[in-house]
Formats: structure tokens, C-alpha cells, sequence
């Protein structure tokens, strides 16, 4: 959606951009809710699917999460990520093991830690363990640093639908499986035209509008959500500026199990 700086308010509004394509027919037809054919609630309404989305959020705030994507443009990279997720805080808090790999090269494992809206790359050059992202200067630490945030800002499934329900419809709620797990698949489409009209942020309204003026009326999210309405599987586009366009499909895991995410040591941070 919006085009912001790595870790400023703008990249939040990209996150709903998803892999799909959905052209919306049936626009607001049909009832609220009602029952799928395995049995699981589904609603057509986008502030019904937030309340009980975020009603389940308040008793199951962890979860683990693996992460697979990609970054296509100037510099294109594939990624995977596997850890734990806290949305317990006023922002995401995310630790990580995350393996990049870089075209025609090996792939290099480290890892990162988010909170508080700081992130800590793990070192890859045998020196100190930890390295502040504000402090990358390599090409792949500020690769690192920006895929790091950008899950940040896409980690938790309310937030984005929570910021522009009103601007949101859910275009299609189908059955699948997923994994095993019987879900309900929600496409959200977003109307940019009305998500620039309740934006408060002027800089972020002021990029709704630039791409409302090229031709970018509609973006789409796709997330899965079990009986328990808990999300299973989220996937997403999100613009990293300066670098491309990162693709992510995220698998949320044992939701409600405590983790406990903490900043590296200062002295091991450079």
C-alpha cells in the first residue's frame, strides 16, 4: 500500500498487499456470518471478523512462526524464518532464526531479534554477537534489517484490518485445509480511496492518494483462520523501499504457549 521508510508508520499499510489478485464481485451479498460446510463460523462483515479476532488475541498473545518468502527487484533474495512471536506489548515482538540466500550464493543462517520497535541483527562476521540495525552498512545486514521489520509490521493479523476496517470488505470466505487444520480462507480487499479518507496520518493519506492517482484503487490480503479463530496463515506483499518487493506466507503455530522475547545484552550489541 503506502510507501514508507524501513521501521516509519507507512510500510504497516503495504502489508495487506497479498500474492492474489482478487477481482471483487459480490460485494457486500449475503449475510453476515454463518456456518461453513465443516462446521467453522464465517463472516463476511470486516469489523465481525476483527472483534473475534482480536477477542481471541487477548488470551492467546504468543505463538511460534515460520516465515518463507522472497525480495524481488535491485536486490532479490529468497528467506525463511522459524521462532517465536509475542503480540503481549504495544508492538510485535519477534526472535527469530532467519536464513537468507542470495542469487548464486550460500545460504547464510543467523538470526534477529524485535522489540519495542528495535531490532537486533545476530553478527555473521565472528565479532560481537549482536548488531544494532540502525548500524548496518553492508548490503545484506540492511537487507537483514529491512526483512526484519517488515515482519514486525506484518506479524500481527488484527493490525492492519483493525486500522482500516472501514475501508475493508471480505470478498470471499472459502473452506480449506490447511496443514491439516480445517480453516476458513478470508480475502480482505482494501478500498484505498475510502482508507485515504479516515487516514489521521497526513504523510501516510497523503501516499494513499499518490497511489489512488496512478491507478491503485484496491489491495488484497489473504488470512486463514481455524475454528478456535485463531490465525493459522497469513499471506502478503510488502514494498521494501530502495530494495524491491517482499512476498511472505507466514504458518502461525501453538498459539498460547509463553515465550519470553528480551534485547540482547547491551554489551554484547555494537
Amino acid at each position: 500500500m503506502a510507501v514508507r521508510s524501513a521501521g516509519g508508520p507507512r510500510s504497516v499499510l503495504l502489508a495487506l498487499l497479498a500474492v492474489v489478485v482478487v477481482v471483487v464481485s459480490a460485494c457486500g451479498s449475503g449475510p453476515d456470518d454463518d456456518t461453513s460446510e465443516n462446521g467453522l463460523p464465517r463472516y463476511y462483515d470486516a469489523t465481525q471478523l476483527l472483534n473475534v479476532l482480536v477477542e481471541r488475541r487477548a488470551t492467546d498473545r504468543t505463538a511460534r512462526l515460520a516465515v518463507a518468502g522472497d525480495v524481488t527487484g535491485s536486490a532479490p533474495v529468497t528467506f525463511s524464518a522459524q521462532g517465536a512471536v509475542s503480540l503481549e506489548g504495544a508492538t510485535p515482538a519477534l526472535a527469530l532464526d532467519q536464513t537468507i540466500t542470495w542469487p548464486g550464493g550460500q545460504p547464510q543462517t543467523s538470526g534477529f531479534v524485535l522489540r519495542d520497535g528495535q531490532v537486533w541483527l545476530r553478527s555473521l562476521d565472528g565479532g560481537t554477537p549482536w548488531l544494532r540495525a540502525t548500524s548496518a552498512t553492508t548490503e545484506a545486514d540492511r537487507m537483514r534489517a529491512a526483512i526484519a521489520r517488515a515482519l514486525g509490521d506484518t506479524t500481527d493479523p488484527t493490525a492492519n484490518l483493525s486500522r482500516y476496517a472501514d475501508a475493508t470488505l471480505v470478498s470471499d470466505a472459502s473452506d480449506e485445509t490447511v496443514d491439516g487444520v480445517a480453516t476458513i480462507r478470508y480475502t480482505l480487499v482494501v478500498d484505498l480511496t475510502r482508507a485515504a479518507t479516515i487516514e489521521p496520518d497526513d504523510a501516510v493519506r497523503a501516499q494513499l492518494e499518490q497511489q489512488v492517482a496512478s491507478g491503485l484503487t484496491r489491495i488484497t490480503s489473504t488470512l486463514w483462520v481455524d475454528a478456535d479463530t485463531r490465525p493459522v496463515r497469513t499471506r502478503q506483499r510488502q514494498d521494501l523501499p530502495g530494495m524491491g518487493t517482499l512476498a511472505m506466507t507466514g504458518v502461525y503455530t501453538s498459539w498460547g504457549t509463553p515465550v519470553t522475547i528480551t534485547p540482547p545484552a547491551a554489551a554484547e550489541v555494537r
